[in-house]
């Protein structure tokens, strides 16, 4: 499954809330930090997310490891399978197409539960 994850100059958190709310997403800001590797998850919604400070990593599918930094932009459809990394501890700005209080719980999915449409 196709993401795009591109490194830029750094923004703020109100700046990265204000491209979210011009895509017509809906966004929060929160600090996700991390101690343990996070399972292979995917989510059901279409995401955007900057980084606007700290550090970190990711890994996909594929097992392909993206080392985060302040500036990063990371663009996945919903359905995309990946994971956040031990060591990991960023702020962070996601923007998703899905509104929070409609988002089921648990907010990770099993890949196993993923349905097809999604799965491309």
């Amino acid at each position: 499954m196709k993401y795009e994850f591109t490194t830029g100059e750094p923004i703020t958190e109100a700046e990265a809330l204000e491209k979210v709310e011009a895509m017509g997403f809906h966004g929060l800001a929160f600090d996700d930090a991390h101690d343990e590797d996070e399972t292979l998850h995917w989510h059901e919604f279409d995401a955007v997310t900057w980084v606007i400070s700290g550090s970190g990593s990711f890994a996909d599918e594929h097992g392909n490891v993206i080392q985060i930094q302040p500036g990063c932009h990371l663009t996945a459809p919903a359905g995309w399978l990946h994971r956040t990394l031990a060591g990991s501890n960023a702020r962070i700005v996601l923007g998703t197409n899905l509104p929070y209080g409609e988002w089921t719980m648990p907010i990770d999915k099993d890949p196993a539960e993923r349905p097809a449409e999604l799965s491309t």
